[in-house]
């Protein structure tokens, strides 16, 4: 049979320096036997629907906590691929016999955590407040009532988290990952996208709950200050009416293994950096005999800041913040995988001290030092972990779950002491092929592509993906021979309208809407001339910001954070470049350069790629659409004490006013945060006040 996905985030490898007792003793004493582990006691037992529950008694502290694991095969959603994230987040949206708004209303008056997700529950409570807790519970498990309003709010999450991701490049590299090495027609490599969403309807949600919520694939931990034989009582009486289902097996062609190193670049020309992965299949179950000595190899490898990789790539080298690696089981197909983000400028540098290092570990043994430690910081964490009780209840589920022997986890220390460093070596010839992986990159392709090429065994074959996971032609994409930045941003004025009818608006004013958090932001923009700007916004009609350009002078105020500023000339230049809304007609007299650099996919559609630098060095890069002449995108690149952060602006849904077009929508994303500011109204050539720019 096989299981859902089962990825565990292996220990993260920690250094343990010995300090000599004795200033002529030069090695550590010989460490001791593997200490005897007491797991714990559970009870276990089976409801007449089929569902095995797991009790663990700690009586330290008066609370209860539950969850629930629902054990069924992956699904592969195709064109509705979504609608499996989107009922689990549907189970918390109100009942039968309860609105969303009641049920929160009782989860708060208890004091009590619930969340559900398409394979689950965790809830917790007070021990006094268990009652009340089964009844909520229970009531969102057997009688969630799925409505089109509260479908159309996941959505529009949904679509929000995928903005996001659009512009995160670690994002990109881990979907790109997992769809190359499972392929887009398999439940672990197929893609989510807005398309994806649009398609999955009211009744998919309530076929899946329909089917996969079933008791006889259920698995509950109860952990807390309750008894079994109470636990069972409340259960029996709670969910006897939770029917056992036919839940079908599924089954999928294991993918394979790339005959070759292969390299896939994903094209972010705005890219200031690239995030590299190297990853490839890696057949290791949950529980199988080498996951112990698999787990240790890593840590020496890639687990943590005194790794391998990490000492390389960060200390020696100065490549990245930081390099890791990881190597998951799962009961169809695992991974190894290593990663790091790293400047354009040495994206091939580090591709060749990654493999380096795992070539080294395959073919050289590592110290006997290296795996002692690792040895301790593994024994140590176990031991840690096993002061939560829920703990227990977990190690009890996967023995059922997984087939794994009674005694896997009370004998889990000796297995690991008995790794040799000769397993260490063996494991790391198994499950890390440097001769057959994936060299992924999420960068610039026209600074990487030619330093990776060297690589991929198949001359002349990198694979190029866009952000969304289509596959790309880069010679289809490429840049019409004599086409320059400048032919591409006249051609964007005149598909605007014309500098001719841009500078007929004297002055313009434009009021915008969004929402952040369930707050109203009021965007008002106005401009008059090319010197005059002013931007202001209200948070729930409160002001929230406001910048005052005039002419070589300018001033920032946020009253909420109590600050009011002059701008530096730094500053200046940057604001009146967001402040206006025409800046392509300044660019000669601001001193701003452009460059043509390539061809991407925006939302499907093509464009071309323009850098556009500042005097100062900074740079951002503009999108054209190819067909249309019209910007869809802006991204910059900001340097922060946190490293770089990217900033996007998508813009869509022109219309015309007075002659020119504008965006009547724009999505901003920064980091994990997006607001889509619609335009409510355009008013043009008023003969705004010059009082309106008042410093």
């Amino acid at each position: 049979m096989i299981k859902k996905l089962y990825s565990t985030a292996l220990l993260a490898f920690a250094l343990v320096y010995i300090v000599p007792a004795q200033a002529q003793q030069t090695t550590p004493p010989p460490p001791g036997p593997a200490p005897k582990i007491e797991l714990g006691e559970y009870k276990h037992f089976t409801l007449k629907n089929g569902l095995k529950v797991y009790v663990v008694e700690n009586h330290k502290q008066p609370v209860v906590s539950m969850s629930l694991v629902l054990d069924r095969d992956p699904i592969l959603e195709g064109d509705k691929a979504g609608y499996v994230q989107a009922a689990g987040q549907m189970m918390r949206t109100g009942t039968t016999n309860r609105t969303k708004d009641q049920f929160d209303e009782q989860v708060d008056f208890i004091g009590a955590d619930l969340g559900f997700s398409s394979t689950g529950f965790n809830a917790s409570a007070l021990k006094k407040h268990l009652p009340t807790l089964l009844d909520l519970t229970t009531d969102a498990l057997l009688h969630p009532k799925f409505t089109q309003e509260e479908l159309d709010k996941v959505k529009k999450q949904m679509k929000s988290s995928l903005a996001q991701q659009k512009e995160n490049p670690d994002a990109i590299a881990s979907r790109t990952r997992n769809m190359v090495l499972y392929g887009k027609n398999h439940p672990y490599g197929e893609l989510m996208t807005e398309e994806t969403v649009d398609n999955f309807t009211l009744q998919d949600i309530q076929s899946y709950y329909d089917t996969y919520y079933r008791p006889n694939i259920g698995y509950l931990a109860v952990v807390g200050d309750v008894t079994p034989k109470e636990m069972k009582k409340l259960l029996k009486k709670s969910l006897q009416k939770w029917e056992k289902g036919n839940v079908q097996e599924m089954n999928f062609d294991l993918p394979q293994q790339p005959a070759q190193t292969q390299v896939v670049i994903v094209d972010r020309p705005s890219a200031v950096q690239s995030s590299l992965v190297l990853t490839n299949p890696a057949d290791l179950k949950p529980g199988a005999p080498d996951a112990v000595a698999a787990s240790l190899m890593n840590n020496i490898l890639g687990g943590g800041m005194d790794s391998r990789l990490f000492k390389n790539l960060r200390e020696t080298h100065g490549y990245t913040y930081g390099a890791y690696s990881s190597v998951n089981n799962d009961e169809i197909l695992g991974r190894f995988n290593a990663n790091a983000n790293v400047r354009n400028a040495v994206t091939d540098s580090a591709v060749v001290e990654f493999m380096s290092e795992l070539n080294k570990i395959r073919n050289e043994r590592v110290s006997d030092e290296e795996l002692r430690d690792a040895k301790a910081y593994i024994m140590g964490s176990f031991g840690r972990g096993l002061e939560n009780p829920a703990t227990v209840a977990v190690y009890a589920i996967n023995i059922a779950r997984y087939g794994l022997p009674e005694d896997y986890y009370t004998n889990y220390l000796k297995k690991v002491e008995a790794v040799t460093a000769e397993d260490v070596q063996r494991v790391a010839q198994k499950y890390i092929n440097p001769d057959k992986m994936y060299v992924l990159a999420v960068g610039n392709a026209s600074e990487i592509a030619d330093k990776l090429i060297k690589f991929d065994k198949d001359d002349s074959a990198i694979a190029y993906y866009s952000a969304t996971g289509e596959k790309v032609d880069r010679a289809a994409m490429g840049v019409p021979a004599g086409l320059t930045a400048e032919q591409v941003i006249a051609d964007y004025i005149k598909a605007i309208g014309g500098q001719a009818n841009i500078e007929k608006l004297k002055d313009i004013s434009i009021t915008s809407n969004a929402s952040i958090q369930g707050m109203t932001l009021v965007f008002k923009q106005q401009q008059k001339g090319n010197d005059k700007f002013a931007v202001q916004v209200l948070m729930n009609n409160n002001p929230m910001q406001r910048v005052i350009i005039n002419g070589d002078k300018g001033k920032m105020e946020a009253p909420m954070q109590g600050m009011n500023k002059e701008l530096t000339a730094e500053e200046l230049q940057t604001q009146k470049l967001e402040a206006n809304l025409f800046p392509t007609l300044q660019y000669g007299k601001l001193g701003i350069k452009t460059k043509l650099t390539g061809m991407e996919k925006v939302d499907g559609k093509d464009a071309y790629a323009v850098e556009v630098t500042l005097p100062s060095g900074q740079k951002a890069t503009h999108y054209f659409a190819k067909d249309t002449g019209l910007r869809l995108k802006e991204v910059n690149n900001l340097e922060t004490p946190q490293g770089v952060i990217t900033q996007t602006k998508s813009y869509s849904d022109y219309k015309e006013v007075s002659g020119v077009k504008f965006p009547y929508v724009v999505e901003t994303v920064v980091g994990p945060q997006t607001i889509k500011a619609e335009v409510q109204n355009i008013e043009v050539n008023k003969n705004l006040p010059d009082d309106t720019f008042k410093m």
